[in-house]
């Protein structure tokens, strides 16, 4: 229901171009609209339905044939989307790829030819419009939050290094601070580590065995006296001949 009235943001996910025209006629059915379209890798081949409809994409930057939906995948997809009018970001189901985004933003430079703001946008701006929080982020303005990452060199280079990191103007990160207490985090590991050592090597203390109470066994019942032995009819009638 919150999709169909709109305060509900569609993402996604998707491969293929008959995956991603088939999700838009069902929203033009129903009267929903897909903000994004995680993934889509053929969106370069209906790039003009998506911008039609306003929809955004995040793709990845060059990702393709590790299976049969991304068979036709290729590197030049974010930057032929973003020529054709498509707000288009850069994602990754990497954990570890997901920390360089701004390298692989730069990339579309290589493949497609986007400018330096165009490839910037990638991973700043576009991001937050597709998310709709773009009031808050994505640009360095007055009165936005102020999550920040400020590194040594152009973001987009190979050899940047981030300096600081900023989330709503507190430093959470320090690059020169954290150089500066490597040494004595150094120092506490290595304590810890012998410590652990010696308790390893350290023999168990035996307990003393407690004494455990006898065991009550239990009172024998007295056994019922044997039943008397009823004599026979032949051991009856000698005894009455006698």
């Amino acid at each position: 229901m919150e999709v169909l009235e709109g305060k509900r943001y569609v993402h996604s996910h998707c491969y293929r171009e008959d995956e991603i025209l088939m999700l838009l006629r069902v929203a033009k059915e129903f009267g929903f609209k897909v903000r994004t379209f995680q993934h889509v890798l053929e969106g370069y081949k209906v790039a003009d339905e998506l911008a039609a409809n306003g929809v955004g994409a995040s793709t990845f930057s060059d990702w393709w044939a590790y299976k049969v939906e991304a068979y036709d995948a290729i590197p030049y997809n974010a930057a032929l989307m973003t020529r054709r009018g498509v707000v288009v970001s850069i994602n990754s189901d990497s954990a570890e790829e997901a920390t360089h985004l701004n390298q692989e933003a730069a990339k579309s430079m290589k493949y497609g030819g986007l400018s330096h703001e165009e490839a910037l946008k990638l991973v700043t701006l576009n991001p937050a419009l597709q998310l709709g929080i773009d009031k808050r982020v994505g640009t360095i303005d007055i009165g936005k939050d102020a999550d920040l990452a400020i590194y040594n060199h152009d973001p987009l280079s190979a050899y940047a290094v981030v300096q600081k990191t900023l989330i709503d103007g507190r430093v959470y990160f320090d690059r020169q601070r954290d150089i500066a207490g490597r040494a004595e985090i150094e120092k506490e590991k290595k304590a810890l580590t012998e410590k652990l050592k010696a308790a390893e090597k350290k023999p168990e203390e035996k307990k003393p065995e407690e004494k455990k109470p006898p065991e009550k066994k239990p009172e024998e019942k007295a056994k019922p006296p044997a039943p008397t032995p009823t004599p026979t009819a032949a051991e009856a009638h000698v005894g009455g001949a006698r």
